[in-house]
């Protein structure tokens, strides 16, 4: 059954199915008294963030170019749909969480897909300066600083500089010193492969600049190195204690790649190793000084 009352510029509409509608001047506004919940800024997040993980997990499922690249036009919208949340609710408790998943989305785009990337419109770089406007006093930076060490952009180094010098919480200044550490010799590792790979290398000029590159170029790789290993005891000595996201703590993971830098990096000599070779014979490593070795590991299970 239903019902229709008249006032004064007013309809109100009773349905049966209990959903109210008020219209006023020409202006529909709704509320529903069907059990429906009204949506927020949370569960809009909640869609958009369930949204890129289907989408990221659909992408390793398809087969055709036509899919991907679909997958790819969708996903391209969520960051900035992301930051215009979050830009309109600042102080919602998903804010920062949301900036971190902004940051990941990019990466995700950039190292698994041909997107051209923003340039100069970056999501990535706009969510960076909205953490550290915003959130530089959270303590649950130390996730963003996890993300944003995986990165190349030139807002990232100074992002972590930032948080270990300002933030007020040791555990998140001992996560961003460990993944400065992290990123400064990870980000010259990327640039040193980029002149056998001219494909590689005019993406990176894409997503990044190429006066990015250059300067990063001109850098006195071994004063980067020096800086990193400073960092990586830093680390170790101060924050040693302080519990990873995942498992483990910062000094465990410090001194094993201190240990990469210092011993196993390329041109350096290769520690010694003993071993039985597959005719039964003792040998070392240093045995072969001088001569070209290839070492192959392998296990059986």
């Amino acid at each position: 059954m239903k019902r229709l009352l008249r006032y004064t510029g007013l309809i109100l509409a009773i349905l049966a199915a209990g959903v109210l509608t008020w219209t006023w001047s020409g202006t529909a506004l709704a509320a529903q008294a069907d059990g429906q919940e009204k949506a927020t800024p949370a569960k809009e997040y909640q869609a958009l963030s369930k949204e890129f993980q289907t989408a990221a997990a659909a992408f390793w499922q398809a087969t055709t170019a036509e899919e991907t690249n679909k997958i790819v036009a969708r996903v391209d919208k969520l960051p900035l749909q992301i930051l215009e949340l979050v830009e309109k609710n600042p102080s919602e408790p998903f804010a920062l969480e949301a900036l971190i998943q902004v940051v990941s989305q990019e990466y995700w785009l950039n190292a698994h897909t041909s997107h051209p990337g923003w340039g100069k419109e970056s999501r990535q770089a706009r969510a960076i300066a909205l953490i550290l406007r915003d959130h530089l006093q959270s303590d649950k930076l130390g996730e963003a600083c996890r993300r944003i060490h995986y990165g190349f952009r030139q807002e990232c180094e100074p992002f972590l500089r930032t948080v270990f010098e300002k933030s007020p919480h040791r555990d998140v200044r001992g996560l961003a010193c460990l993944a400065l550490a992290q990123f400064l010799p990870s980000r010259i590792e990327k640039l040193d492969l980029l002149p056998d790979q001219p494909e590689l290398a005019r993406r990176y000029e894409l997503l990044y600049g190429k006066d990015y590159l250059e300067a990063l170029r001109r850098q006195d790789r071994a004063s980067v190195i020096r800086e990193a290993e400073a960092l990586y005891e830093q680390a170790i000595e101060k924050y040693g204690d302080v519990k990873l996201p995942y498992e483990g703590t910062v000094s465990e993971t410090a001194t094993r790649e201190l240990y990469e830098i210092r011993y196993l990096s390329v041109g350096k000599d290769a520690p010694d190793i003993e071993g039985v070779d597959q005719e039964g014979q003792q040998f070392k490593l240093s045995d072969y000084r001088g001569k070209v070795v290839l070492l192959y590991f392998w296990s059986e299970f």
